[in-house]
């Protein structure tokens, strides 16, 4: 299968769904990591121009761990809006990747640019099949098929999972690929007082507990017309 992740910015996968792709890149399926922003407004210090390629190159790394593609969306970081302009880069993403699974941001993220990136995600699932819209730089792929899962919130808040997929497996390799985002351990300390590894082992272990597992990473899946599965797809 094709499995697509569409975030907001460089670190997001790893934080949310990295130890579920790593599973699916050990089951030989193809995985596409989307940053949908440069990354570039993520430090109080380091100018957006210098930030944005120093985030470019930490993505292109952690994937590199799982040999998964990447797609830079290239958007202004906190700059997302759910326009027309940003819904044909969308469309062109989601026509490069040709996904059988899609996660991204849940509705009620904490963050703007998760939250529309989200939307974006919803807008442009059927218009990826269609090949007549203006404005695109990609071919249609196929019309509906893929199944999409949002991810969890940062520190689990509003969000309750309906699957889990059991990562402890895999935990170290997702801490390896976090620890590619240098930049962000330092940011993430100064600005808000968090420590990047700690933050998601505690997710994991509590979605864990939940699960039944020692850890765990939680997803919903979007029901709705044409999307819905009579099986799991979830590894």
């Amino acid at each position: 299968m094709n499995i697509l992740c569409v975030v907001a910015h460089p670190d997001d996968t790893e934080i949310l769904c990295a130890g579920t792709l790593i599973r699916y890149s050990k089951e030989g399926h193809q995985v596409t990591i989307a940053v949908f922003t440069d990354g570039s407004m993520g430090d109080a210090v380091i100018a957006p121009a210098k930030l944005g390629k120093i985030r470019e190159a930490e993505t292109r790394a952690a994937a590199a761990v799982i040999g998964a593609k990447v797609i830079w969306g290239g958007v202004m970081d906190e700059h997302v809006f759910p326009d027309r302009g940003q819904r044909v880069i969308m469309i062109d993403i989601l026509r490069e990747a040709d996904p059988d699974i899609i996660f991204t941001h849940s509705p009620n993220d904490y963050h703007p640019d998760h939250r529309y990136v989200g939307q974006l995600v919803f807008d442009a699932y059927f218009q990826k099949g269609l090949p007549h819209i203006p404005g695109q730089q990609m071919p249609a792929c196929r019309f509906g098929q893929a199944q999409l899962y949002y991810m969890d919130n940062l520190g689990g808040i509003g969000f309750q999972p309906t699957e889990y997929v059991d990562i402890s497996g895999v935990f170290d390799i997702k801490k390896q690929m976090l620890e590619c985002h240098k930049s962000q351990f330092e940011a993430m300390r100064d600005l808000a007082g968090t420590n990047l590894t700690d933050m998601i082992e505690v997710q994991a272990r509590f979605r864990g507990m939940a699960a039944g597992c020692r850890y765990a990473e939680g997803f919903t899946r979007l029901d709705a017309f044409q999307r819905g599965l009579t099986s799991r797809v979830l590894p």
